[in-house]
């Protein structure tokens, strides 16, 4: 009996030792294969990503709908496992070398959004849309006050586009999406951030009341060519404020008999701000009707408070050119690289066509930050001057002679006559007033509804 115990004893302690190799032989197994990249893998769908183990090796997906095995390099000492994803979800790969084998996880997720950009609908909402992603079933939609941190989610959406309706006035808003799949699994990585900028108005005039406001505006008077080889006088009384509208006459006269101008008969406006309004980064915004006469040469323009021309910098939101029909408008900037002066490197400008510029009312802009400047017409971009282009190394922000627009500028707005833009002078297209013999009185007209700044 006694015998017959120990040998059940035996038996048992055996069976032990059998159950705890067995239990034991995955980890044993586990252990001789040596993952050295990818221990737990996160593939795009679609795309293809590498498992890299010592040794040579195979591999199978436990569920190839979802990842299959891409193909495997086997060099001397290591293995190449790629792993393509097919389908958001979840599985693992069992790697086997020699007898050794380890099973991997490998999840599947969407594609990261592209396309995406951002438009205001109003002052104080604006939508975002994207392209779809593979293998997404759903989008969450972050958003920041800042470029590069600050992300938060904001709405999670089914299709391609939302609204966020409730944005303050005088702020950056930056936003970044990121797709979802089955299971709510994450695209790994957000999209590249869009923003859309609130205006809060700081300044304006709407020219109310019936005459020029002279807390706001001084009169530039004379003439002496002002730099151009212009024509004109001015003075105060061509600055008229009527009907909501400031109205720069332009005048001259015109002897019908020799056919040609009266000397020193040209009279127009041109007011400033200098002392009484400047202003530092932001849009600068006229809403105008051009002056249509042969000759004429209208301008809203900015220049830096400081320093004189060329170095304080200038910023010409627009200006017409010596083309019959006014339909050129050239948006400039001068600085001391740039200023069409001899050693300077030309002028930077950008031309664009309005063929509606004297009879219908356009709003010429610029928005100026610290490290470009982007002209726009009737809110649609049409050139853009980015410092950084003209430097060899560095930011070109840092460099004066192409970015005086560090400082403060204030307004100008006037309508020249003849000169360097305006050209030759003629009756085409000008308003004759009155007839006196021979002489005949010709008038025409620049017209500004408003002028406003934003920051």
């Amino acid at each position: 009996m006694k015998t017959f115990r120990k040998g059940i004893s035996i038996l048992v302690a055996l069976a032990m030792i059998v159950t705890i190799c067995a239990v034991d032989s995955p980890k044993t197994s586990q252990a001789g294969v040596k993952v050295i990249v990818g221990k737990k893998l996160n593939v795009e769908i679609t795309d293809t990503d590498t498992i890299v183990v010592k040794g040579k090796a195979k591999a199978k997906s436990s569920n190839k709908k979802i990842a299959k095995v891409d193909g495997i390099d086997k060099y001397e000492k290591n293995s190449n496992i790629h792993i393509k994803g097919l389908k958001v979800g979840k599985t693992t790969i069992k790697v086997k070398v020699g007898k050794s084998s380890k099973k991997i996880k490998v999840t599947v997720y969407p594609k990261t959004v592209s396309g995406v950009r951002a438009a205001k609908t109003s002052e104080t909402s604006a939508t975002i849309s994207w392209a779809k992603s593979k293998g997404a079933t759903g989008y969450k939609v972050y958003r920041s006050n800042s470029r590069n941190a600050g992300y938060v989610p904001i709405k999670s959406v089914k299709g391609t586009s939302c609204s966020d309706p409730k944005l303050a006035k005088g702020k950056f808003y930056y936003y970044k999406i990121q797709a979802y799949g089955k299971k709510k699994i994450k695209s790994e990585d957000l999209s590249n951030p869009v923003y859309v900028r609130t205006w809060k108005q700081i300044w304006s005039d709407e020219f109310n009341g019936n005459k020029v406001n002279e807390n706001v505006w001084n009169y530039d008077i004379g003439d002496g060519g002002w730099g151009n080889r212009e024509l004109q006088y001015y003075r105060p009384e061509n600055n008229i404020v009527k009907d909501g509208k400031l109205i720069i006459k332009n005048e001259f006269q015109y002897d019908e008999d020799a056919e040609q101008c009266v000397p020193d008969s040209y009279y127009s406006g041109r007011m400033n701000t200098k002392g009484k309004f400047d202003f530092k980064y932001g849009k600068l915004e006229f809403r105008v009707k051009q002056a249509k006469g042969v000759g004429t040469w209208t301008a809203g323009w900015a220049l830096g408070k400081d320093k004189v021309w060329p170095n304080c910098g200038e910023i010409d939101v627009f200006e017409t050119t010596s083309s019959r029909l006014k339909q050129t408008i050239p948006q400039s900037l001068h600085c001391k690289k740039f200023n069409g002066m001899a050693g300077s490197s030309a002028n930077k400008h950008f031309d664009t066509t309005v063929t509606t510029a004297t009879s219908a009312y356009h709003t010429y802009g610029v928005i100026w930050t610290d490290y470009d400047i982007t002209f726009t017409i009737d809110g649609q971009a049409t050139g853009n001057y980015n410092p950084d282009n003209f430097v060899v190394e560095g930011r070109g922000n840092q460099d004066l002679t192409v970015w005086p627009y560090c400082q403060p500028f204030y307004l100008i707005v006037n309508c020249a006559i003849g000169g360097v833009l305006g050209g030759q002078v003629t009756p085409e297209f000008w308003t004759k007033v009155k007839q006196e013999g021979d002489i005949g009185y010709y008038e025409d007209y620049l017209y500004y509804d408003w002028i406003r700044v934003y920051q």
